[in-house]
């Protein structure tokens, strides 16, 4: 009687998505690639095109915050420390922390002797030795609030922001920024708000209209020279300590000698790696890769791409999922290089869903704050990453509200925008497969 009721329910699952598929062809006839299963079955329970290599997007950072957990554990903290060496150099030596701020430092700079302190600052940043921004990213993408450089050395979130006032109704708007640049104030206020912003080499340039009926705008963008902007933080920092310094900054380190006088450790990763996964922070995600690949490799990375090996064997070794093929070109997900088969991803979650922490980190259906806050039409028991870019929209997690959990990862690829339109075409498809 048992067999017959189980057989009676994978039919009727098995008819749900089959009905299912056929309704995302009719709704919207783009290249479409998903997997169905039971988080513990050697086979899946429906599928289509799952062997094809698609962008992830976003969703690849499942596999990074995943592969956080395993290789460097919830209980890792970055740490940032300060020395001193014989000749009275100070050295801040950095080690990718995304969460690092300017207070943070001001506080563990507080902790330099003066009387031994002859005046210069080493900034090391050679935990990283690969460029601020993968060069697999689109140009465009490079410099904005969403794209943002990632290094050894990083403060404030590598953003800046620029506060944009209006003034009397045709004339200059007031314009400052946090970052401390010069500005190209090309603003003018008007009825309706329409800004603009740039760089014109090492100058913020900030362009179009405020409306005079508008509070200050605070408008976010990412510095285009790194260097130029650790330089201002440490010159601010240093000013608010009434502290004359030079400022030195370094890739590759060979300091000897140094005594550690002061550090700060950041949260550790199990409590940073779930609110950057709910609101998809790339800038968490593309640190998260470095410091797994660099973190035991014997050799130094010069390029993202050459992560690439390190992490599918990573992958292999803590999983035994073979990633063949696929290609992780960084954290976020951010390029359109990555590939992934939903077959090889399928097959991670199942295993992922023994890691607990990573389960947990995951946004549920319709929760705040998240990028499923405006998911309402999935079922709920749904946990899930999204993944968007022009033309790609993915999702992929579990359905925890039965007895059995399940696993999904569905992709929509090459559509025409608006994207809104294929958010309720993919959450249908999976309500029609799970209830």
């Amino acid at each position: 009687m048992l067999k017959t009721f189980f057989y009676i329910c994978c039919l009727l699952f098995l008819d749900g998505c089959t009905s299912a598929h056929q309704k995302l062809i009719d709704q919207k006839p783009v290249f479409y690639a998903y997997i169905v299963g039971d988080v513990e079955a050697e086979n899946a329970s429906q599928e289509h095109n799952a062997d094809v290599y698609i962008t992830p997007a976003s969703c690849q950072k499942t596999v990074t915050a995943v592969m956080a957990y395993k290789a460097l554990g919830g209980d890792y903290v970055y740490e940032t420390k300060l020395s001193i060496t014989k000749a009275g150099h100070a050295v801040v030596t950095f080690s990718g922390d995304p969460t690092l701020s300017s207070e943070d430092l001001l506080e563990m700079l507080t902790a330099l002797p003066r009387k031994y302190f002859n005046g210069k600052i080493i900034v090391d940043g050679s935990a990283f030795q690969t460029p601020p921004y993968s060069r697999n990213i689109i140009i465009d993408d490079m410099a904005t609030s969403y794209a943002r450089p990632v290094a050894a050395v990083n403060i404030d979130g590598n953003l800046i922001t620029v506060t944009v006032t209006p003034g009397i109704f045709t004339q200059p708007a007031t314009i400052e920024n946090d970052g401390g640049y010069q500005i190209d104030n090309q603003v003018v206020t008007a009825e309706k708000s329409a800004i603009k912003l740039s760089w014109n080499k090492e100058r913020i340039k900030v362009s179009g209209t405020v409306s005079i009926t508008d509070e200050p705008l605070k408008l976010k963008m990412s510095p285009e020279n790194l260097d130029g902007y650790i330089a201002n933080k440490f010159k601010n920092i240093l000013k608010r300590m009434k502290l004359p310094a030079k400022v030195v900054i370094v890739k590759e380190s060979h300091l000897g000698g140094t005594q550690v006088i002061a550090s700060h450790q950041s949260e550790p990763l199990g409590a940073i790696i779930p609110p950057a996964l709910k609101i998809s922070d790339n800038f968490v995600f593309d640190a998260l890769y470095l410091k797994i690949i660099t973190r035991d490799n014997p050799t130094p990375i010069l390029k993202w791409e050459e992560g690439d090996s390190v992490f599918k064997a990573l992958i292999k070794t803590h999983f035994n999922v073979d990633m063949d093929k696929a290609l992780f070109v960084d954290g976020s997900g951010l390029s359109r290089y990555n590939r992934i088969q939903s077959r090889q991803l399928f097959k991670l979650l199942q295993k992922a869903y023994a890691v607990k922490e990573f389960v947990t980190a995951l946004a549920c259906t319709g929760e705040a704050n998240t990028t499923l806050k405006n998911r309402t039409t999935l079922p709920k028991g749904i946990k899930a990453k999204t993944g968007t870019m022009s033309g790609i929209n993915c999702l992929c997690g579990y359905n925890v509200s039965g007895a059995t959990p399940q696993v999904f990862v569905i992709g929509a690829h090459n559509f025409a925008p608006p994207l809104s339109d294929i958010y309720p075409i993919l959450d249908g498809f999976i309500a029609d497969c799970f209830e």
